[in-house]
C-alpha cells in the first residue's frame, strides 16, 4: 500500500526496501565472481566492468538506506548516481574487448576505426557522459539546481546513447566484413569459446544498454513527477534487470577463455602496414 506523500519523502512512491536487498545480493554476488574471474584469468581490462558491478551493488545498498529515510537527500543522490553511472563503466570494458578481438583475428582493416584507437575514441565519449551524469547528479543534490542537474543528466545520457550507438554500427560492420573474409577460417581457437561468440555477446550487451539508456532518457524527460519516475516497478524492469543480465552474460563467455594467455593490446605503429599487424603476446 502506498504511503502518504510525507511518508515517501523525496520519492514519488514508497520505495521497496526488500527489492533493494534482493538487487544488492544479485549484483554483489556477480561482482564477487567477476573479481574472481578477472584475477584468475588476469584480464585486467575487465576492471571498469568490475568497478561498475561494485558501484551497482553499493547503489542498491544506498537505496535500501534511502528507503528507510526517504526524506534524506544524500542517500537519495548516492543511490541514484551509483545506479545510473555503472553502464558507462560496462561500456568501457566492451570497447576494450572489441579492440582486442580486432587484433586477435589479425584484421585491423576490417574495422572502420583502428583497434588501438577504438578505446580512445569511445572511452573519451564514455568518460564525458560519465562526468556529465555525475555532475548532473551532484547538482540535483542542491534544491536550487535540481532542474539544471536533471537537464545535465539528460544530456549525459544522450551523449552515452550517441557514442554507444556509433560503436554498435562500427562493430556490426566489422562482423559483416569478417563473415565474408576467408581469413576467419584460419583464426586459431585458444580457449573454450570463440571470438565470434564473444563479439555476439558484445552486440547483445550493447543493445541492452542502449535500450536501458533510452528508458532513462524518457524517464528524465518526463521529470520527477512523470509516469515512469513515479512508479518504482519500471526502474527494476527496465534498469535493474537489464543491467544484471549484462553483468551475468559476461560470466558465461569470458574474454579470458577466448584470447591466449598473456594477451595484451600493443599500440599500432603508424609506419607499419595494418595488413601485417598481428597479435602481440606478453609471456
Amino acid at each position: 500500500m502506498a504511503g502518504t506523500e510525507d511518508d515517501n519523502g523525496i520519492y514519488a512512491y514508497k520505495p521497496n526496501s526488500t527489492a533493494c536487498i534482493a538487487a544488492a545480493i544479485l549484483f554483489g554476488g556477480s561482482a564477487i565472481y567477476h573479481v574472481f574471474q578477472m584475477l584468475r584469468k588476469k584480464t585486467w581490462f575487465y576492471t571498469p566492468l568490475v568497478v561498475g558491478a561494485i558501484m551497482m551493488t553499493l547503489g542498491y545498498v544506498a537505496r535500501y538506506f534511502s528507503a528507510k529515510s526517504p526524506a534524506e537527500m544524500m542517500p537519495y543522490v548516492a543511490q541514484s548516481l551509483f545506479i545510473i553511472l555503472p553502464p558507462s563503466l560496462y561500456a568501457a570494458t566492451i570497447y576494450m574487448i572489441y579492440g582486442r578481438i580486432v587484433l586477435f583475428v589479425d584484421s585491423p582493416k576490417s574495422s572502420i576505426i583502428r583497434p588501438d584507437r577504438v578505446t580512445k575514441v569511445f572511452v573519451v565519449g564514455d568518460v564525458l557522459a560519465f562526468f556529465m551524469q555525475a555532475g548532473g547528479g551532484g547538482m540535483m543534490a542542491q534544491a536550487s539546481m535540481t532542474n539544471t542537474g536533471q537537464k545535465v543528466m539528460l544530456l549525459g545520457l544522450f551523449v552515452q546513447l550517441l557514442f554507444f550507438g556509433f560503436f554498435l554500427i562500427v562493430s556490426l560492420i566489422f562482423f559483416k566484413r569478417m563473415r565474408s573474409s576467408p581469413a576467419r577460417y584460419t583464426i586459431p581457437i585458444h580457449g573454450k569459446h570463440t571470438w565470434i561468440g564473444l563479439l555476439k555477446l558484445l552486440f547483445i550487451a550493447a543493445v541492452i544498454i542502449i535500450l536501458r539508456c533510452v528508458f532513462r532518457i524518457i524517464e528524465f524527460g518526463q521529470g520527477h513527477s512523470g509516469y515512469l519516475a513515479s512508479h518504482e516497478v519500471y526502474m527494476y524492469i527496465f534498469d535493474a534487470l537489464p543491467m544484471f543480465l549484462v553483468q551475468a552474460m559476461f560470466h558465461t563467455i569470458h574474454a579470458g577463455d577466448v584470447f591466449p594467455p598473456g594477451f595484451r593490446m600493443s599500440k599500432l605503429d603508424d609506419n607499419v602496414s595494418e595488413a601485417n599487424i598481428g597479435l602481440r603476446d606478453r609471456m
